[in-house]
């Protein structure tokens, strides 16, 4: 059977609309980034409906990889990019991109339309293709790998936790809870000498060595008492700057400019001790008194192993009283709006739990703040995870950010004490509130715009443009922290853009309120538990 030239120009016309038509199916509903990279680094045209949206622009047509990613990236990695790009255009080229590719995980700021950018991050995959009429091509895959790189992040801060958490109670059970309470209160004290040390005024030769030598010596012991009691995160941050400040030591002359790229790893043990500081409440259980085994518990002097557990336990119930009622009269005593001593939560629990999270960053902070907990029995199993994360960003900030010293507080006519309140409830619809409210500083706007424009989060002129309620809320962004006044956090410039990604996983919605120089409220809505149960599922199919 023969067939005539028309026919098979026709079958062979009808294969290439089929497979143009696959080809335009697959790049209009690929979530990748999808295009064709010429050896004169130009973009080809027909490429995946997603790139449009990945890099929130249209036109591509002759645009270079260069332009492409260039107002989205940083110039370490554009460099980065142009190394990668002219090794692809030599036509010799004989190895795979991929055994040394710069961008497989890239940090990318994308504009919005009122001036503010986000933070993602995005993997750029190289694969060498025969096209017609061209000697050589690349096809590029763009894939948005932000969810991956925080969900690692998490998983690594959470075996660090865990690792310390461990360490920490190692060296309770084998050295004793009163040897681990005076390595809490040493270390302290040696952080204390070190910010003391570095913060003296020097010019001569002599001093800059006087300083150098000083600041050594407490380091030096930090890590000593770290590895003496195994707690190899700590004592890995003190190597750190040890090895640091001994560089220094053999450096001939030594000037102001020599310290200053200490202030990195001293930042980061700085984040490591108060790492420590946080979890030895959460890493020392507690004891059913009627066991028969030493009760371990936690005092403001430190961890102490109480060895008769009824009797002590009792003792020890007793003292914690007396010791709140202690605080409640000198409240009382600075402000006649003092509340009453509160009851004490069950051990264990949230509220439990939230309170010590608050005392300690207070400690911390050479702060007095009270925290009054409502209905935090009622969160349902759905969202306990998800609100007990949101308390504890919102009490930190609160702490270290919003409520003022007892000094400032009394200067402006305030009790001396800050007040958090913390109430969970059940709407008539069925939905679930969390309000969050202290009675600190509040919010300035000017301060939040100019922080923003530092962070690089927006311009100067977006800034400008937005009205004071909109302004405050560039707190949620990723990347915004006024750390710098925080010196004993490790600066991440997350806590309330987690606190955002939180609700919004858990379905629902925050709002913010402040009022400067007087209070900062937070509302969080989540939905019904049906309907958030029905949004999971929705998320699973999909």
């Amino acid at each position: 059977m023969f067939i005539s030239v028309k026919r098979h120009e026709r079958e062979k016309q009808d294969l290439v609309a089929a497979s143009n038509r696959l080809t335009d199916a697959m790049l209009k509903t690929t979530a990748q980034g999808i295009f064709l990279l010429d050896t004169k680094d130009r973009i080809l045209p027909q490429v995946s409906s997603s790139l449009a949206s990945l890099f929130r622009r249209q036109d591509f047509t002759n645009l270079s990889f260069e332009k492409l990613i260039a107002p989205v990236v940083n110039a370490k990695t554009l460099t980065a990019a142009r190394a990668l790009v002219d090794r692809l255009c030599e036509a010799t080229a004989a190895t795979s991109p991929e055994q040394d590719n710069p961008l497989q995980d890239v940090e990318v700021r994308l504009p919005n339309a009122n001036g503010t950018s986000d933070v993602a991050h995005y993997c750029f995959e190289f694969q060498a293709v025969e096209l017609p009429r061209e000697p050589r091509a690349w096809l590029v895959r763009v894939t948005d790998i932000t969810v991956r790189v925080q969900q690692q992040r998490e998983l690594e801060d959470l075996r660090t936790q865990v690792e310390t958490q461990g360490e920490i109670l190692r060296s309770v059970l084998q050295g004793g809870g009163a040897r681990f309470g005076a390595f809490l209160q040493r270390t302290d004290a040696s952080m204390k000498s070190i910010n003391a040390v570095l913060k003296k005024p020097a010019r001569e030769a002599d001093a800059f060595r006087s300083k150098l030598e000083e600041t050594l010596d407490e380091v030096d012991r930090v890590r000593r008492d770290a590895a003496a009691l195994r707690l190899s995160g700590f004592e890995a941050a003190a190597r750190v700057l040890e090895d640091a400040l001994q560089d220094l030591r053999s450096r001939g002359t030594l000037s102001g400019s020599d310290f200053l790229p200490l202030a990195v790893k001293l930042d980061q043990l700085y984040g490591q001790f108060a790492r420590l500081r946080s979890l030895t409440l959460q890493a020392v259980p507690a004891v059913d008194p009627d066991d028969s085994a030493p009760e371990t518990r936690m005092t403001d002097k430190g961890t102490q192993i109480i060895e008769a557990p009824k009797f002590f336990a009792e003792m020890a119930q007793k003292a914690e009283m007396a010791q709140n009622a202690e605080m409640a009269q000198k409240a009382a005593a600075n402000t006649a709006e003092a509340p009453k001593t509160q009851r004490m939560a069950p051990a264990g629990s949230l509220d439990s739990t939230l309170s010590s999270l608050t005392e300690l960053v207070a400690q911390e902070h050479r702060k007095t703040v009270i925290l009054n907990c409502l209905g935090m029995q009622l969160v349902p199993t759905r969202y306990q995870a998800a609100i007990k994360n949101v308390a504890i960003q919102l009490i930190r900030n609160a702490v270290m950010h919003g409520v003022e010293t007892p000094a400032e507080r009394a200067s402006l006519g305030k009790p001396m004490h800050g007040t958090l309140q913390l109430e969970f409830k059940e709407m008539p619809d069925r939905s679930f509130e969390l309000n969050f409210q202290d009675d600190g500083c509040g919010l300035d706007a000017d301060k939040v715009r100019s922080t923003a424009v530092a962070r690089g989060i927006l311009s100067e002129d977006a800034a400008a443009r937005l009205r004071d309620r909109q302004a405050i809320k560039l707190i949620f962004k990723s990347g915004y922290s006024t750390l710098e006044s925080a010196p004993g956090e490790a600066a991440h410039g997350s806590g309330m853009s987690l606190v955002r990604r939180y609700v919004n996983e858990a379905g629902g919605r925050i709002a913010l309120a402040s009022l400067l120089g007087q209070e900062t409220r937070f509302k969080v809505t989540l939905p019904p538990l049906q309907a958030a149960d029905a949004q999971t599922a929705d998320a699973q199919v999909a």
